[in-house]
C-alpha cells in the first residue's frame, strides 16, 4: 500500500522540528516551507529534507501566493503553519478553504500574538498549551479544532517551555488529523476573552525595580532565558542581564530603595530589594564578558548598598 504524503509544514523556528520528524515517520510529510532570511532554520531543514527525500521550499513574500498555489496543486491536502511569521494571503485561504491550520503555541483566544510563551511566563500563568485552529484572514482568530493544556512549572524557562510545547505538538498530530479528516469545523473563539500581544520589545525585557516585586522579576528573567540572555538592568552605567534569579522566601524587616544590593557573597549570589518590600536572589548574569555567577560583580567593584537601575 502506498502511503499518501499530503501534508506540508510551514515553519520558521525549531519548535516545528519534532512535528516534521513525526509526520515524516508517519509517511505523511510532503514538503517543508521556510521563509527566506532565516539561515539557521533553512540550514537545518535543508539537511533534513535532503536526508528524508522531500522538497524544501524557500518562500518569499513577493511570490508567496504562486508558491502556495503550486504547493496545494501538487497534491498537498493540508498545510500546517508552525511558528510561520507571515500572514497568509486571503486569496489563498479562500481558494483552499479548510486546508490551512495553525499550531499556536499558547492558549487562544487569551494569548494571541507572536510569542505566547514569553507572555505566559512573564504573566506568571500556571498553564499554557497548544491551540490548533483553522487559519482565517485575521491572525490567530480562526475556529479552534483542538486545545491541549500544558502546566507551567515555577522554574520553567522560555527555552524549556518551547521544547515541551514542540514535543506536545508532535504528539497530538494523530488526533489532529483524525479531527480534520472528519471535517469537524471547530469552535469559534470568544472575542470577549481575546487579547493580542506584540512581539516583546526593549521595554518588555527590561526590569523595572520600582514597580516589579521579586516574583515578577523572577518571572521576567525566565521569560527571557535563553533567547534574550536574560532580563536587562543597569549598574554603574553597565548593561547587565539577569539570567537566573529566585524570589527570596523571607522578607527582611528593613526597607530599602528598590534595586538596592542588600548583600553580595559567593555562597548566596546577590540579594536585591524589589518593589513591595520583597527581595530577589540573583544567581547568574550575562554581560559582554560572558555568562557568570552574579557574585563576580564584586570583582568589578559592586558592594552592598549599590543600586541596580531600570533602563
Amino acid at each position: 500500500m502506498t502511503i499518501n504524503r499530503h501534508i506540508a509544514i510551514l515553519c520558521n523556528n525549531r519548535m516545528a522540528l519534532p512535528a516534521i520528524q513525526s509526520l515524516h515517520e508517519m509517511g505523511l510529510l510532503y514538503a517543508i516551507g521556510t521563509p527566506s532570511g532565516n539561515k539557521d532554520i533553512m540550514d537545518f531543514c535543508s539537511v533534513y529534507a535532503k536526508q528524508a527525500g522531500i522538497p524544501l521550499i524557500i518562500l518569499k513574500k513577493e511570490t508567496l501566493i504562486p508558491q502556495l498555489n503550486k504547493l496545494m496543486l501538487a497534491g498537498v491536502k493540508y498545510a500546517f503553519t508552525m511558528t510561520f511569521p507571515w500572514k497568509l494571503p486571503s486569496e489563498v485561504l479562500n481558494r483552499y478553504s479548510g486546508r490551512f491550520y495553525n499550531f499556536h503555541y499558547g492558549l487562544l483566544p487569551e494569548m494571541r500574538g507572536a510569542d505566547p510563551v514569553f507572555e505566559s511566563l512573564r504573566q506568571q500563568r500556571t498553564e499554557t498549551g497548544i491551540t490548533v485552529h483553522s487559519i482565517e484572514e485575521q491572525i490567530d482568530c480562526g475556529p479552534i479544532i483542538m486545545k491541549k493544556i500544558l502546566p507551567i512549572d515555577a522554574f520553567s524557562t522560555h527555552g524549556l517551555l518551547c521544547t515541551q510545547l514542540s514535543y506536545l505538538g508532535a504528539n497530538i498530530l494523530p488526533e489532529v488529523l483524525t479531527v480534520i479528516n472528519n471535517s469537524i469545523n471547530g469552535i469559534p473563539q470568544d472575542e470577549i476573552l481575546a487579547k493580542y500581544y506584540k512581539r516583546p520589545g526593549a521595554r518588555e525585557v527590561c526590569i523595572n525595580w520600582e514597580t516589579q516585586d521579586a516574583h515578577s522579576v523572577q518571572a521576567l528573567t525566565r521569560a527571557c532565558n535563553p533567547w534574550n540572555k536574560g532580563a536587562y538592568t543597569q549598574w554603574n552605567g553597565w548593561n547587565i542581564r539577569i539570567v537566573e534569579a529566585v524570589a527570596a522566601e523571607g522578607i527582611r524587616e528593613e526597607r530599602q530603595i528598590p534595586g538596592t544590593v542588600l548583600s553580595i557573597e559567593k555562597s548566596g549570589g546577590i540579594t536585591v530589594q524589589c518593589s513591595g518590600n520583597t527581595q530577589l536572589n540573583v544567581d547568574i548574569i550575562f554581560t559582554d564578558e560572558g555568562f557568570m555567577p552574579a557574585y563576580r560583580l564584586s570583582g568589578f567593584g559592586m558592594k552592598k548598598g549599590d543600586r541596580f537601575f531600570s533602563i
